[in-house]
């Protein structure tokens, strides 16, 4: 009985059952202009304002990093890729994917670009 309701306990615990989080990229630079899809469908913006990343001010924590809530809707359009109804936004996992298809130009070893439909296009 004690192993059962140790188990529930543990796959019950927010921590280990919180889905993982991704934080998506839309262009970098002249700053990356990155964001998170929450469960509810909306997209969530970064930001590092200090009033903001306040324990309170944060309505999506991933890495310690803040995103506040807006009201455009998003989704997942294909793995590693998501849109909201004017721009796409590219995990860190499809930017370097692009590396290996398209290498940057010397001048570019930041990874500068964009996010498309098709993936991250370096500029």
């Amino acid at each position: 009985m004690k192993r059962l309701i140790l188990a529930l306990l543990l796959f019950s615990s927010p921590v280990l059952s919180e889905k993982e989080r991704i934080y998506y990229v839309h262009t970098r630079p002249p700053s990356s202009y990155s964001g998170t899809i929450g469960d509810d469908g909306f997209f969530y913006y970064f930001t590092n304002s200090a009033v903001s990343a306040s324990k309170d001010g944060c309505d999506i924590r991933i890495d310690g990093a803040c995103f506040i809530k807006t009201n455009v809707p998003a989704k997942i359009v294909k793995e590693g890729i998501m849109k909201n109804p004017n721009m796409y936004w590219c995990s860190e996992a499809v930017i370097k994917e692009s590396r290996k298809t398209q290498p940057p130009s010397p001048s570019n070893r930041f990874g500068y670009g964009i996010c498309t439909e098709n993936g991250w296009v370096f500029k």
